[in-house]
């Protein structure tokens, strides 16, 4: 016999284990580790995007409270607001990019001295040169 109602289909629900975990918090401490002992030896800067990662419930929260805030945050808007901020580690940031409705579009962790996006440019710095010898 076929049911009609989705009221006579038995489901069965079940509880996860709250401590649960995919193992990407662990990767991304060792990752981030090996990281700054490239940014320390070679100057070479890393990048991780969190939005690529699967978590757990809970997981990539439990990894900002590892990492914790430091001292030095940035806001920037330019075609959507981007929040950068340092974590209790020097040399590891935190950048949320949003979208102009405020939609988290980029979480990522950058591994540097300063993330790249916060440097002027040369060309910027000559453009200002420029414009400001014609007034």
């Amino acid at each position: 016999m076929i049911s009609d109602s989705l009221a006579d289909i038995n489901v069965h629900v079940e509880n996860l284990h709250h401590d649960f975990e995919t193992g990407n918090l662990h990767s991304i401490l060792s990752e981030i580790k090996f990281a700054l002992e490239q940014l320390l030896q070679h100057k070479k800067t890393h990048s991780i995007d969190l939005r690529a990662m699967p978590w757990s419930p809970g997981e990539e929260k439990k990894l900002e409270q590892y990492l914790g805030k430091g001292e030095i945050q940035i806001e920037m808007d330019a075609l959507g607001k981007s929040h950068f901020y340092e974590s209790k580690y020097s040399g590891i940031w935190i950048v949320t990019h949003y979208n102009p409705e405020g939609e988290v579009i980029g979480k990522l962790i950058e591994i540097s001295y300063m993330p790249d996006m916060i440097f002027t440019r040369e060309e910027d710095v000559k453009d200002s040169l420029e414009r400001l010898q014609q007034l």
